[in-house]
Order: C-alpha cells, then structure tokens, then sequence
C-alpha cells in the first residue's frame, strides 16, 4: 500500500489542471528567462528592441478575433451542463469558420497598413530601410495570423476543464523556439543583422504553427470529437455569441494595449533601445505572472460551471481562499523587487542602466495584475462584462495622456510605470466589490 502511495500522489498533482497549468507556465516562463540574453546577444540592444516592438504587434493580432476564441470559454461549459454535444460541433466548426475570415481580414488591413504608412518613422527605427522593416513586419503579420486560427485549441481545452494542456501546448513552443533558436546562432552566428531579425521570426512563427497543429489534433483525438456535423448554430445563438465576443475583445484588446503601449511611447518619445531596460525589468516580473495567470485561467470556466449551478458558498469559499494567498504572492514580489538588480547583473551580461524606482513600480505593478486577474476571471466566466469593459476603456482613455503629461514632467520611461500604478489603484478597488455583489445575489 504504501509503495503506491508515492505514484497515487503523483497522479493525483498531474491530474490538477490549476497546479499543472502554473507548472508549464513556469517551463515556459524559463525559457523564456534563457531565450533573452540569448536574443540580446544575437540581435544587439537596437535590434532585440525592434523585436520586442514585432512581438507587441503579435499579442495585439491575437486579441482582433472578435472575442471568438474567449466566448468559448463561457459558452462551451453551459452547453455541456446540457448535454448539448451536436450543438457544440456546430459551435466549434463555426468558431474556426469565422477565425480564418477574421485572420485573413487582419493580414490584409494590416499589410495595407505597413504598405501605405512609414511604421520605421512611427517607431523612430533609424538603422534599417523601409523596406526592410515593411518585410519584417509582413512576415510576422504573417505567422501571427494564420497561428490566431492554428491556436483556437487553447480555448478548447480551458472550456472543457483541461486548460493544462494549452499551457503544456506553449511551453512546447518555448521550449522549442529556444532550441531551434541555440542551433540557428550556431550556424549562422555571423549573418547580417536583417537576416538574423527574419531569421528569428521565421523560427518562432513556423515552430508555433507547428506545435498548435499537432495540440488541435490532440484535443480532437482525446474528447472524441469531428466537425462533421450538418447541424449550425441558430442565429440567436450566433448572434448572442458574437456580442459577448465583442466585448471580450474590447476588454482584451484593452488590456493589452494598456501593459504593452508602454513599448511604443517609451519608443516614439526616446528610442528602441531604452525599450531593453523596461521590457527587462518587465520580463522578470513576467514569470510570476505568467504562472499565476495560468494557474488561474483554467478558474474562467470553473467560475462558469459554479455560477450556472448557483454554487454561491463555493464561489465565496473560492474567493475567501485566494485573498489569503495572495498575502503570500506581494511577499513573493516584494522578495523579487529586492533582488531583481542580482539577478539583472547575472542574468543581462551587458552594461544596463535601470531608472531608479523602476524595479519598484513595476513589482507594485505585479502585485496588483494578479490580485485583479483571478476577479476578471470571474467576470468573464459569467460574461458579466459591462461594468468592466467601462473600467478597462476608461483606464486606457487615461493611461496615454497621464504617461505624457509625466514625461514632459522628466520623470522618463518611469512615467510608463508611474502612471499604469496610479490607475490600478482604481482597480483593486472596484473589481472586486463587482464581483462579491453578484454573488451575494446568487439566491441562497
């Protein structure tokens, strides 16, 4: 008996989807953690900045889906409690219908756009012609589309309770990114620094097409499902969809324009290159929350199972429970803000000039983000958005002007920072206030 117990247990943390899914996210996180330094030195300051500008541009591409992939999230769950198997072949065949039309209008505005305006002015890139930085940005306009209808299977997986496999499914990308990348710097350590910029796109785009092809067949294989079905949603149904989609995009579009123009204007307003010093502070922050948001995400549609059953002392029990770890998480921050300088200096190689207060800011940054994400997941789980897509619209409606009014203070790229913390401050305050009020609302 005893010399089970050991695998039972095992068994046991492999099958939590929440454990696991901050376990890959931690894979992920490190490699990443490896990759930077990696690119810093292959690349150059200059052109690791531009890079670090490219991927912004991706995490935008994956948002301009209409709120598809997320309203997957809420609909799938309600459409299991009712056993409603035909109805959801239809929904998820529809989903992909709709992807791929929204990924080939997103490639076509967007090459327009970098064809018809000077991007390498926008951006104040000095150092490459404007046709290259067209090329550069063509190619991964490219990828990222035809990856936002490859990685529809991350969605999935979190609808049906499994979201530890979306999360293995991108450590696989990281981690194979990063070998791929280890060979190529080998091979062609010294080519131009053009080549090596298309070099490092070509590698991260096709290696993550890759690996969402073979995690989409994956999850068809393992719930037993095909598309082949003659059976399409009713137009409400579509309808209603496409409306909670919208506002899922809104908010996610709002969201990551407000963490990632800090990019652009730090950019626009001094150079690429002190976009290195931020988005490396940022980047060691980042772990924390790339694990937490993991280990929190598979939470959306466990929030909506809960909610459709009118679970009210669960979801309370479940409130209750992360307030107390998150206690321990601004610990874990605050540890992580006092030796963040140790580790830049071991981990960067490269003389790095960090702004004073910045590595402070941005820990308050941390620390609020994951408190504030495991309450939206609550929101989204129940597509209760309205009130919280007005707070996400308006926290961007202020970001940009209050982060310029900064600048032209002096406070430089810690007015990026600076700002974002004065309008969290609201957040921490009123999200979690609208959730606990709807619950309380939940009929006993």
């Amino acid at each position: 008996m005893n010399t089970k117990s050991p695998l039972a247990l095992f068994q046991k943390l492999k099958n939590n989807h929440l454990l696991m899914s901050g376990f890959y996210k931690g894979g992920s996180g490190l490699a990443l953690f490896i990759a930077i330094p990696l690119l810093i030195k292959y690349l150059g300051n200059e052109d690791y900045g531009i890079w670090v500008l490219v991927f912004t541009v991706f995490q935008w591409v994956l948002l301009m889906d209409f709120g598809i992939q997320s309203a997957l999230k809420t609909k799938i769950p309600i459409l299991l409690h009712n056993n409603e198997i035909e109805l959801i072949k239809g929904y998820i065949k529809s989903t992909y219908t709709y992807g791929a039309y929204i990924a080939l209008a997103i490639f076509i505005l967007a090459t327009a756009y970098v064809s018809l305006f000077d991007i390498k002015t926008a951006l104040n890139i000095s150092f490459h012609t404007r046709s290259f930085v067209w090329l550069l940005f063509t190619v991964n306009i490219f990828f990222f589309c035809v990856n936002l209808v490859a990685g529809i299977h991350k969605s999935l997986y979190v609808a049906y309770l499994k979201g530890k496999y979306a999360e293995e499914s991108l450590a696989v990308n990281q981690f194979g990114f990063l070998v791929l990348f280890g060979i190529a710097m080998l091979v062609f350590p010294d080519i131009q620094p053009e080549y090596k910029l298309l070099l490092v796109s070509f590698l991260n785009g096709f290696f993550c097409l890759l690996v969402n092809v073979g995690y989409t067949i994956r999850f068809f294989k393992m719930e037993g499902l095909n598309l082949n079905t003659k059976l399409k949603p009713p137009k409400d149904f579509i309808r209603e969809t496409l409306k909670i989609g919208m506002k899922f995009m809104v908010i996610q579009l709002g969201m990551i324009l407000f963490f990632t123009v800090d990019n652009y204007i730090i950019s626009n307003n001094f150079s690429p290159k002190d976009v290195v010093p931020y988005d490396t502070v940022n980047k060691i922050f980042q772990l924390p929350v790339m694990v937490l948001f993991a280990a929190l995400s598979p939470m959306w549609s466990m929030f909506a199972k809960d909610y459709i059953q009118k679970n009210r002392q669960n979801l309370l029990l479940s409130f209750k429970r992360f307030n107390l770890f998150s206690i321990g998480i601004t610990l874990a921050i605050a540890i992580l803000a006092l030796i963040c300088p140790f580790i830049i200096s071991i981990w960067i190689k490269e003389p790095l000039l960090i702004p004073d207060y910045l590595i402070f800011l941005i820990a308050i940054i941390t620390a609020i983000r994951i408190f504030t994400t495991f309450y939206t997941n609550f929101l989204n789980g129940i597509g209760r958005l309205n009130r919280y897509t007005i707070i996400i619209l308006l926290s961007l409606f202020l970001k940009i002007p209050l982060t310029y009014f900064l600048i032209s203070l002096g406070y430089g790229i810690n007015s990026v920072a600076i700002s974002t913390v004065c309008i969290l401050v609201f957040w921490i305050i009123f999200i979690p206030f609208e959730c606990y009020s709807i619950v309380r609302n939940i009929p006993k």
